[in-house]
């Protein structure tokens, strides 16, 4: 296939910090690709060199004649009141809000601050008056956008609020909506799917794969990768490999391929030893006979040469150092959480119709459901932050529960790590050290502001403040959305073992389908203002619908069609590669 966009031996360095060294990528026609690797790797960077944003410092990208390249990045940025229906009629095609575009670019022409603004303000420009041409040539869909706005789940109600009002996920996802719709040669999507509902997921899943072009992803979503990618690229240590497959079988030829290179410098290391007696025995002969003083010597350049090839190759790291979780916690009561005809609305609006609910010990519970379904609503109502307008919620003595916020608003931004920690469990300034660094904080990392933190950062100090505070009912609000692939494993596993160990109880919410399904032995499903009760993690909920038992109340129960990608949907399906679940009072703050 032909390639479209190549980054060859590219290197690249953040203040110093080298996160690309000799790194190779090609993007060819019809290529599904997912970028992986641990946060602070260069996996953006990477994108941003392709799109042209950065500039190599070694190597070179070069591009196709006449490829067009999209990228959704992390952070959007859409123009002073700009509204969702201008930002996804302007994507695709309208001929109005192009003109509306140019006039006002023509406009800030004259009012760039230096050559560089101006630079970009026209090649934004120049953008704007191709598209003009196609729409007059009448080469667009102008209900393009719409559509493909229902399809991420995005309300119809919001399409003329400005985006400026709007939340950083709210953006991203009409962000995303645009690009789909202008439908460029190479897509970049940089985690696309973060603010997306199972649904959402699951539509641009669909997308993705009848996409007439080549598209890259990074994501943390095992499943989406499993659905999307037929080529897996790891960056790691500023060099990228390929897999082919998806997620799973990257996982299974990396470690194949790992043990197999542990094996042969393990041989090398012994020959290299055997290499080293004989150049010394040989120096050793030599001393006593001259004519063993050629052969000495060969032997001696040979072992050189040897021990630089070993030296300049790094010895294969099987198991990489990973965050340290263990979850400890005394043992609450039975009774966990019991809602008792609890109902939630605003205004006209109804979040939660009436219902009941009990969580015992040892459980963990997943709750899923469409964003605005009423997840968030009912952590608040459980925590206290707000009051059913009916029935009680009540949770067991000797409940001692701990909040995961997807916001983070739990964390003082003002305050550093090293202090946050000491003020949740007294300990000395050494001992918060040696904790923090089991997190892979660095000292530098440790004593500066919590404010200064990355999205991961925040989301490990978050986890570790759960530790300490020894609760035994985990509340986890988006757990995943922030880590990396291996800490997010390593995070299954320690939930795992807190749940199997009968520690604790753990409420989920989550559209990690793939962390439902090895966390979670219960899921509840929130929908319309109902919620349903499954048994087993998401891959349950997914099959079978009519599987739930209703847990809202008999007279307050309706009917509804679900949206794509939803249980009762047919192209809802779990991914390959995925398994299914294994089955078996007080709140601190930072």
């Amino acid at each position: 296939m032909t390639i479209l966009i190549q980054a060859a031996s590219v290197s690249y360095a953040h203040g110093g910090n080298r996160v690309l060294d000799g790194a190779t990528v090609e993007i060819r026609e019809g290529d599904r690709l997912a970028l992986i690797g641990a946060n602070g790797a260069g996996k953006s960077t990477i994108f941003r060199l392709l799109a042209g944003e950065l500039h190599p410092q070694g190597g070179a990208v070069t591009r196709g004649r006449g490829v067009t390249l999209g990228m959704l990045a992390q952070e959007t940025a859409f123009a002073p009141g700009e509204t969702v229906r201008h930002a996804v009629a302007t994507a695709s095609g309208d001929l109005d809000a192009l003109e509306a575009q140019a006039r006002d670019l023509e406009g800030r022409m004259g009012s760039a601050a230096d050559d560089e603004e101006l630079a970009d303000i026209l090649d934004r420009y120049n953008v704007v008056l191709e598209r003009i041409d196609k729409a007059l040539a009448g080469a667009t869909d102008e209900s393009a956008g719409l559509r493909t706005l229902a399809g991420l789940g995005f309300p119809e109600a919001r399409l003329d609020e400005p985006l400026d009002r709007m939340s950083g996920g709210e953006k991203k996802i009409v962000a995303l909506a645009a690009l789909l719709v202008e439908r460029p040669d190479v897509l970049l999507l940089d985690e696309p799917d973060n603010h997306l509902d199972f649904a959402g997921k699951a539509w641009l899943e669909e997308f993705i794969s009848g996409y007439r072009g080549a598209v890259a992803v990074i994501s943390h979503d095992r499943w989406f990768i499993d659905r999307v990618a037929t080529k897996i690229l790891e960056l790691e240590d500023g060099k990228i490999t390929v897999y082919p497959g998806g997620y799973a079988d990257y996982r299974t030829t990396k470690m194949e391929r790992l043990i197999r290179a542990s094996q042969l410098r393990d041989l090398q290391e012994r020959e290299f030893k055997k290499l080293k007696a004989s150049a010394e025995q040989l120096t050793q002969w030599a001393r006593q006979n001259p004519k063993f003083a050629p052969r000495a010597e060969n032997m001696r350049r040979k072992l050189a040469e040897e021990r630089e090839r070993l030296e300049s190759t790094a010895r294969p790291v099987i198991d990489r150092k990973q965050i340290d979780l263990s979850f400890s916690s005394e043992r609450g009561s039975t009774l966990v959480l019991e809602a008792d005809g609890v109902s939630k609305s605003y205004g006209q609006r109804v979040v939660l119709k009436p219902f009941d609910l009990i969580i015992r010990h040892g459980e963990a519970v997943g709750l899923a459901g469409p964003n605005g379904s009423g997840k968030t609503t009912l952590f608040r109502m459980i925590l206290g932050q707000e009051k059913p307008d009916a029935g009680t919620l009540r949770i067991g003595p000797s409940v001692v529960v701990g909040y995961y916020a997807q916001e983070q608003e739990t964390l003082d931004p003002a305050m550093s790590p090293l202090d946050a920690v000491r003020k949740l469990k007294p300990m000395t300034e050494q001992a918060a050290i040696g904790f923090l660094g089991s997190y892979l904080f660095t000292r530098h990392e440790m004593i500066g502001r919590i404010a200064d933190l990355s999205g991961g950062e925040r989301a490990r100090l978050q986890i570790a403040g759960l530790i300490l505070q020894g609760a035994n009912f985990l509340l986890l609000d988006e757990p995943t959305n922030n880590l990396d692939l291996a800490s997010i494993e390593r995070l299954e596993e320690a939930l795992t073992d807190f749940r199997d160990g009968g520690q604790g109880t753990i409420l989920a919410i989550s559209h990690d389908r793939a962390f439902l399904d090895a966390v979670c032995t219960r899921t509840l499903g929130l929908d319309a203002g109902e919620i349903r009760d499954y048994p087993g993690g998401f891959s349950r909920y997914l099959e079978d619908p009519l599987a739930g038992a209703p847990l809202t109340r008999p007279e307050h129960r309706g009917s509804r069609t679900p949206r794509q990608g939803e249980p009762g949907d047919a192209t809802a399906r779990p991914a390959k590669g995925v398994k299914a679940a294994r089955t078996p009072a007080s709140k601190k703050t930072f």
